[in-house]
């Protein structure tokens, strides 16, 4: 069995035409003990669906799940220059 990390990739467009996007990495939660991938991804979508990322304020979320089992968390109305990405990564120990 492994042990799992759940992270969201929150992408920003910067202000202005110019400016370039960037991306920002939030661990959310560290799943102890061991686990099966399965298991795993019963608490990423709980995660997913209750995370809310800074850049979108008070905009209402729509939580859509990718085939490769992360989720994205987008503005429910489409409008807005921020996309967030939740999604399950295998801990590894150097």
């Amino acid at each position: 069995m492994s042990k799992w990390l759940i992270i969201a990739v929150e992408t920003v467009t910067g202000e202005g035409a110019a400016a370039a996007p960037h991306e920002r990495t939030v661990l959310l939660r560290s799943l102890s003990g061991n686990r099966t991938r399965e298991q795993a991804l019963v608490e990423l979508r709980k995660e997913a669906k209750k995370y809310k990322p800074a850049s979108f304020k008070s905009a209402s979320l729509v939580v859509g799940r990718d085939s490769d089992g992360s989720f994205w968390i987008l503005p429910k109305n489409g409008k807005g220059d921020a996309r967030c990405n939740v999604r399950l990564i295998e801990q590894v120990h150097p």
